[in-house]
């Protein structure tokens, strides 16, 4: 009789276990260390003055890419972000490119074509170069200077700039376990 009240009480003590543990399974999403969350990227600015392939590859040292735009959202949310985190630097390279002899442009970082542009006024200008960085027209005034929008420019791979490295997100489910020596730990009135 008390070994069957026993088993009784430990398969539903199981049985509810395995309920709770399903009910408080929880999925976090992250970014690596250093990074910043932005819309659904995680970014990480580099002040240091590198060219396009010293940036791309800085970002790949750190498991990421350079900086790509998808949509209109995600560019808003990145130009809000900016004057934040460096609010006085007016360039960094991006990953989109033209390099290869293509007269599109791609996105390094993810491979896709660079559907979604936002130019700066009088680009691309084609002879510039074959990469791209984000500018920011800069206005002087007496007190400060100030710093337009970041749009998209053409320019020499060559050349210098700091960088914006992306990374994807990190995704993580944390479940609530049970501790297997609870049953024996349990202590059962007679």
């Amino acid at each position: 009789m008390l070994s069957t009240k026993l088993v009784c009480i430990a398969l539903v003590s199981l049985a509810f276990g395995q309920v709770y543990l399903v009910a408080s399974e929880e999925t976090i999403t992250l970014c690596p260390t250093n990074f910043t969350q932005v819309a659904d990227k995680c970014l990480l600015v580099d002040g240091s003055w590198k060219n396009f392939y010293e940036s791309d590859r800085h970002c790949r040292s750190l498991n990421a890419g350079l900086l790509s735009i998808s949509n209109p959202t995600e560019f808003n949310v990145i130009n809000e972000w900016l004057p934040i985190i460096a609010p006085y630097q007016p360039e960094f390279w991006t990953s989109g490119n033209k390099l290869g002899g293509t007269s599109d442009y791609y996105w390094q970082s993810t491979g896709q074509k660079a559907v979604y542009l936002p130019w700066s006024a009088g680009q691309p200008t084609t002879t510039a170069g074959d990469c791209l960085t984000l500018m920011a027209n800069v206005t002087m005034t007496p007190e400060e200077a100030i710093l337009s929008v970041h749009r998209l420019t053409v320019k020499p791979c060559t050349q210098w700039a700091p960088h914006i490295c992306q990374a994807p997100l990190e995704i993580f489910k944390t479940q609530l376990c049970l501790n297997t020596t609870a049953f024996f730990e349990a202590k059962i009135p007679v």
